[in-house]
């Protein structure tokens, strides 16, 4: 982003509506969105892979998703920018919102108590309630619908920068002798139950085969 902005203004915008992507995010009225795990899922036939959360208000995934952008995507990318950035427009337009990111985290953090009592599942989630990024990122992830393992595996490679080499080598084998693509990092147990319900689709194939 170093570079990226002719003035203030410019940046100032990018900022407040970068949830829209440039006004290309709504399509007649919907979010662009992909649920990689679903549709994974979807196109092999697995179950349990996705997490399937249930939302407020009754929304859907993609207008949860939408509505958790629109409030607060700019506060995660300030906090980054505040961290790294040299980009001096940037920095100033980051700076100029920063006051209101402690609150902003207290309603990250509260919208993923609320959504932990209707999928307590998301009790599990390990992410740090004191930094922004951690806090959005995990409520993303629900919103994304991956499982809470797969959540908190992405979590922890963005918290150390560490990507995890069994699961490298666990999706290269997947793509090479299923044509499995991951639009995600899943964690070691989704690649796991992956490998559990081909075996047992495989086992049943034989079984037919002698009949």
């Amino acid at each position: 982003m170093e570079g990226r902005f002719q003035n203030q203004a410019e940046a100032d915008s990018f900022l407040q509506n970068a949830y829209d992507r440039g006004g290309r995010y709504m399509v007649d009225g919907k979010p662009k969105y992909t649920s990689h795990a679903v549709r994974l899922e979807e196109q092999y036939g697995f179950k349990n892979i996705a997490g399937h959360y249930k939302f407020r208000d009754g929304k859907t995934p993609d207008m949860a998703e939408y509505g958790y952008r629109k409030a607060w995507l700019k506060y995660s990318i300030a906090t980054e920018l505040l961290k790294k950035s040299e980009d001096s427009y940037a920095v100033h337009a980051a700076e100029k919102i920063k006051p209101e990111i402690p609150k902003a985290l207290n309603e990250v953090n509260a919208e993923i108590a609320e959504l932990t009592k209707l999928n307590p599942e998301l009790g599990r989630l390990n992410y740090n309630k004191h930094d922004f990024v951690e806090s959005y990122r995990a409520l993303i992830g629900v919103t994304s619908q991956y499982n809470v393992d797969d959540i908190n595996t992405y979590l922890h490679t963005y918290r150390t920068g560490i990507k995890n080499v069994e699961v490298q080598n666990g999706m290269e084998r997947l793509k090479k002798t299923h044509g499995i693509r991951f639009g995600w990092q899943p964690a070691v147990s989704t690649l796991k139950e992956i490998d559990r319900q081909i075996m047992v689709r495989e086992k049943i194939k034989a079984q037919q085969a002698q009949r």
